[in-house]
């Protein structure tokens, strides 16, 4: 068994949103996070990208890892970032569509809490500087483990399961009855107080489903070369900030699970925490009754527009349905609402998870 532990770590939304913006209970306006010598960190940077103000939820999740998500503040649409370390060279690329050319940022990371470099993409490049900026935003800690285990430890070749954890935590700075509630969202009890004991116990709980698995199986599976693989289970588990501006933080938890098959099963779940009200916003906080045709119907205008297709085009070409519905999996950020479905919710696992975001500018009428 290997073991490697890094703790360390809208238009206003509504009208009492905006008022309550400059109301944060944490002063973080001069705090910097360390980019280089921080093992783990999350951050939130701002500054300009050509001639947009941009703003990066940032996080390094594992050692050589960083997950995020960014917005042009124009329009507040959060686009997913995945990034790698290399020496000190830090590429942190775009989850798009276009598969033809990279989006990224590639440049620098530096103590002072800043990124600076080069973001290449539709055929060009703009100089980017980046910079912490956590004023009215929550700070937080991330804590990572990776572990893996034999599934017969007395097979020499036996199968390996491996699992790796990875999720936000808020920092000591947190006013306590806040820091409570972001805690019972990440871990789903109102009594967890410890990370390092809720980060074991995520991995004690895979390794002893992995070998009790094991239990009623035909053994031979287990020497087979082609039949081993089968028994080669992963789970991957981490969290990202999508936005974080009082009072809102929202976070994504993502989950990948192979336990034999075809494939893996994958999603995000999103939760918008208003931490004002500690409570966990639903479409019914941000809509008027009877919301949901208008807003399926702008969420098929979203699909077609992100996907190319037009008005004549049925959407159940692609989809498993024939209109897009609201569910709960929902992201709220200052500028607009995005609805986001898992693989098989709406259409097929190749199609990957669909996330449509819709600004606020096109919902006047159903918004409270």
């Amino acid at each position: 068994m290997k073991r490697v532990l890094l703790p360390v770590l809208l238009m206003a939304l509504l009208s009492c949103h905006t008022r309550n913006n400059s109301n944060a209970p944490v002063n973080t306006a001069n705090m910097v996070v360390p980019l280089v010598s921080t093992p783990l960190f999350y951050t939130q940077l701002k500054g300009k990208l050509g001639n947009k103000e941009i703003t990066m939820q940032l996080l390094k999740t594992a050692p050589h890892l960083f997950r995020g998500y960014y917005c042009d503040d124009s329009t507040g649409q959060p686009i997913p970032l995945w990034g790698t370390l290399d020496s000190t060279l830090v590429n942190i690329y775009e989850e798009t569509n276009n598969s033809s050319e990279d989006r990224l940022f590639s440049g620098y990371f530096s103590d002072d809490g800043k990124f600076n470099g080069v973001w290449h993409g539709d055929g060009t490049s703009y100089h980017f500087e980046l910079h912490t900026d956590l004023k009215n935003a929550i700070p937080l800690k991330v804590f990572y483990q990776i572990d893996s285990a034999k599934l017969v430890p007395s097979l020499s070749k036996s199968p390996v399961g491996t699992i790796t954890n990875s999720f936000i935590w808020p920092d000591s700075l947190v006013d306590s009855t806040i820091a409570r509630f972001i805690i019972s969202q990440v871990t789903g009890s109102s009594r967890t107080t410890d990370p390092q004991k809720f980060l074991r116990k995520g991995i004690d709980s895979f390794i002893l489903s992995y070998r009790y698995s094991a239990k009623d199986a035909d053994s031979s599976e287990f020497s087979d070369n082609t039949t081993a693989l089968s028994w080669n289970w992963t789970t991957d588990n981490d969290m990202k900030v999508v936005y974080n501006t009082w009072p809102l933080l929202v976070m994504e938890k993502y989950t990948y699970n192979f336990t034999g098959g075809a494939h893996g099963n994958w999603g995000a779940t999103y939760y918008t925490l208003d931490l004002s009200k500690h409570k966990v916003l639903t479409p019914d906080d941000i809509f008027k009754p009877g919301y949901k045709e208008a807003v399926s119907r702008l969420l098929d205008k979203a699909f077609r527009k992100r996907f190319n297709m037009s008005e004549e085009d049925a959407l159940d070409q692609n989809l498993l349905v024939k209109n897009i519905p609201p569910n709960n999996n929902m992201i709220v950020t200052g500028k607009g609402v995005a609805f986001s479905y898992v693989p098989y919710e709406i259409g097929p696992y190749a199609l990957g998870q669909v996330t449509l975001y819709i600004p606020f500018t096109e919902m006047k009428g159903i918004l409270k």
